[in-house]
């Protein structure tokens, strides 16, 4: 028996997450394959755990490969759980774990500097100088002191970035079903309303919820006409939160100054991987996306910092110990 097998992110992360668990004595095995095809599952036969990361999803029909191969854990390198089949998983007896907090200031940092690159065009002005294109008549930027920024769910993340934008905006306005009203307080220029204010009376938003039922496609063609027209919007939380076709609408119709997207619905077979070959044959909103000059596209990278990779390989590990008996277990890391 093994302990861990680990579907292969092809990122400092997968090594990271080897290392530690060689080092406290546990057999590890890496996956060959980057995928989650059958195949690549059955090679964790034997193995206590698979780990997981977020461009890895495992389907409902392979929980039966899970349990064949006598895994009893699946552990998730991130936050979110979207990508586990966590009912059918409980049914056949297989443990999920996550991590449910790492380095938010990281993702908050990235979310913070996209909306300095739209407001200020500096993603436009390195491409044009790189061809020695000079020209400033499409380079007008946007003032960011006297604004407002929404901030759409104030987790860990989002309350980070309502901190890092306090300094640069007049006034932040926050949304969360579970208001904290001692949090708030905090940040002196910060107040909660209700979703429609913020969606109506913010310059910046930023979205920072996880994948629920409740807010898949949070951000549609109603919530789009909600909006200030020349609103710059940012996405790293997940990427089913935003519609893509209505978001392309409000590009193309001007209500959006730009965008951002470190995540996108669809995103699978695409994060983590290079697909220059293929180009976005398989997703043509995502290409539609790619060819407009006032939209940023990213890999699912906000997180990826050496903090980061750090933190959710000390929890991982934590996690396994815990399932094993070595330590405690974190209740608010096991979901099933």
């Amino acid at each position: 028996m093994g302990d861990l097998y680990i579907l292969n992110t092809r990122c400092q992360l997968t090594e990271s997450i080897r290392r530690a668990f060689e080092e406290a004595g546990l057999v590890v095995k890496v996956s060959t394959e980057s995928g989650v095809s059958d195949e690549n599952l059955r090679g964790a036969e034997g193995f206590t755990a698979i780990c997981i990361f977020v461009n890895k999803k495992i389907s409902p029909e392979q929980v039966e490969i899970i349990k064949n191969n006598g895994t009893k854990l699946i552990l998730h390198c991130s936050a979110g759980f979207d990508n586990s089949p966590t009912q059918e998983l409980r049914e056949a007896g297989v443990r999920v774990a996550r991590v449910p907090s790492y380095s938010p200031a990281s993702i908050a940092e990235y979310a913070v500097t996209q909306m300095m690159a739209l407001a200020k065009n500096t993603h436009m002005s390195y491409v044009m100088t790189k061809k020695a294109d000079f020209e400033i008549s499409n380079m007008q930027c946007i003032l960011m002191e006297n604004k407002t920024c929404g901030i759409i769910g104030t987790g860990l993340i989002g309350r980070m970035t309502a901190k890092k934008v306090s300094g640069l905006m007049d006034r932040v306005l926050c949304y969360d079903v579970f208001p904290d009203n001692d949090w708030i307080k905090t940040i002196g220029n910060a107040e909660y309303a209700d979703l429609d204010s913020v969606l109506q009376k913010s310059d910046f938003i930023s979205i920072h919820v996880p994948l629920l039922p409740q807010t898949f496609h949070l951000i549609n063609e109603t919530a789009f006409d909600k909006m200030k027209d020349g609103v710059i919007l940012i996405n790293t939380s997940r990427g089913e939160i935003v519609e893509i076709p209505a978001l392309i609408r409000a590009l193309e119709s001007g209500k959006l100054w730009g965008c951002a997207l470190d995540v996108f619905e669809g995103e699978k077979k695409y994060i983590f991987h290079d697909q220059s070959k293929k180009g976005f044959r398989e997703h043509p909103d995502l290409g539609r996306l790619a060819e407009m000059d006032n939209v940023i596209l990213s890999s699912h990278i906000a997180f990826y910092t050496d903090q980061a990779v750090e933190q959710i390989t000390a929890k991982t590990l934590e996690n396994y110990l815990g399932f094993i008996g070595r330590n405690s277990i974190d209740d608010k890391a096991f979901v099933v």
